[in-house]
């Protein structure tokens, strides 16, 4: 394969999720490919049914490669259909105990395969979640939520949030701060497909007005939603006065979903679902399996969830 560029990470979306994980790895010295395709996650996406489906509404276009839509389907195979109480388009604010420095390092959370099939199916729900075809190469601290929900943050910054349009000012503050780190958007790049060695992810394809462009990811490819603007946050949820909110990439460890989140040690209002339980209390069918059973799909093609250690 002959690759036109060579970064760190590729993002296939300049939406909110998009953008702070361009920024993330920015921040410690890596390269990134945002690409922007100028469709993006609507409400309409409400009537989407699986998570399948759902991987595609964050393309914002259909992908007719094969073996791309095979390790789509095979992340979000475990889901099924989303539940309705997981639909929210609003940017979520979380109540933190401590703030995310406080905890820094790799502490491993105790694997529960239900938690974090509840936990991919919030973030496939949501325009503000991502997927990443391995787990983050870039630091991330451990923090326990005001629920007692233990999760892996990676910072982005803080900000105050505009009350009556919350989720447009954090998506122009992310915009403000890809600019000054000097991150390229590339318009009218749609994804054609992902990249393959050995079962690998290991770069992806967009089509431009240009032609194809082949960028290869020494640190994989983030599927993340094309969208600004989307939610609409109530004031209400925010916590009383210019309180700064801190901005960050939220996810479950041994889990590839995330999604940016707003985190406070602040009272807020109505807290988030929890997202520590699945829907029926059950383990969805085949999530105890790890992907070290499955050569096929050793380098995350199984269920969205990396073996320890990767």
């Amino acid at each position: 394969m002959i690759w036109d560029e060579e970064v760190d990470l590729v993002c296939t979306g300049s939406g909110t999720a998009g953008l702070a994980s361009a920024i993330a790895v920015a921040d410690v010295g890596g390269d990134v490919f945002v690409a922007a395709s100028a469709v993006g996650f609507t409400a309409d996406d409400r009537a989407v049914g699986s998570a399948g489906q759902r991987i595609s509404s964050w393309l914002g276009v259909g992908v007719s490669d094969a073996e791309t839509n095979e390790y789509l389907a095979a992340v979000s195979s475990d889901l099924g259909p989303l539940p309705s109480s997981v639909r929210d388009l609003d940017l979520p604010v979380r109540v933190v105990s401590e703030p995310p420095s406080a905890r820094s390092g790799r502490t491993v959370a105790p694997f529960v395969g239900a938690r974090l099939g509840d936990w991919a199916a919030r973030c496939l729900a949501s325009p503000y979640g991502y997927l990443h075809s391995r787990v983050s190469d870039w630091h991330s601290s451990t923090v326990q939520a005001g629920d007692g929900d233990m999760i892996a943050v990676a910072e982005i910054g803080s900000m105050t949030p505009t009350p009556g349009d919350v989720d447009a000012s954090v998506q122009a503050w992310l915009q403000a701060q890809a600019r000054d780190r000097g991150i390229t958007v590339h318009a009218e790049s749609v994804l054609h497909r992902i990249v393959f060695e050995e079962g690998a992810v290991v770069g992806a394809v967009f089509t431009t007005p240009q032609g194809q462009l082949a960028v290869r990811a020494r640190h994989g490819v983030t599927i993340a939603a094309d969208a600004a603007q989307l939610g609409s946050t109530a004031a209400d949820r925010l916590p009383l006065g210019d309180t700064p909110l801190r901005v960050c990439l939220v996810s479950k460890h041994a889990s590839r979903f995330g999604r940016v989140e707003l985190l406070t040690s602040e009272p807020v209002g109505p807290p988030l679902p929890p997202t520590c339980r699945a829907a029926n209390h059950r383990l969805p069918h085949s999530l105890h399996t790890t992907h070290d059973r499955s050569p096929q799909w050793r380098c995350g093609k199984v269920h969205g969830h990396p073996p320890f250690g990767q």
